[in-house]
């Protein structure tokens, strides 16, 4: 009886870790796909380069950089408000 009882406990341990495994994926899908989280992360980075494009945060041996960044500040923008322009809309179409 203890043979069984403890054959059935390792299988529920087994089914605890698949369970948790799955739940740890569907996170991690959740975390790729939601418009929120990306578009969080779009603006932290348009944030901190408009950042350290105003306090001039470059080294004098790299004159480019700044530049670089100014362009890529200005390509991101446009991105992103391409993007929130199609989840305004997509939003909208979802409620009719």
């Amino acid at each position: 009886m203890s043979l069984a009882i403890s054959e059935e406990i390792q299988q529920l341990q087994l089914r605890i870790v698949e369970l948790e495994k799955q739940e740890k994926e569907k996170q991690q899908i959740e975390k790729q796909t939601s418009i929120c989280r990306n578009f969080i992360i779009i603006t932290d980075l348009l944030n901190e380069k408009k950042k350290n494009i105003q306090n001039n945060r470059y080294s004098k041996n790299i004159p480019l950089a700044k530049y670089y960044d100014e362009e890529l500040v200005t390509q991101l923008e446009a991105i992103y408000n391409i993007l929130r322009l199609f989840d305004t809309r997509l939003s909208k179409l979802e409620t009719l």
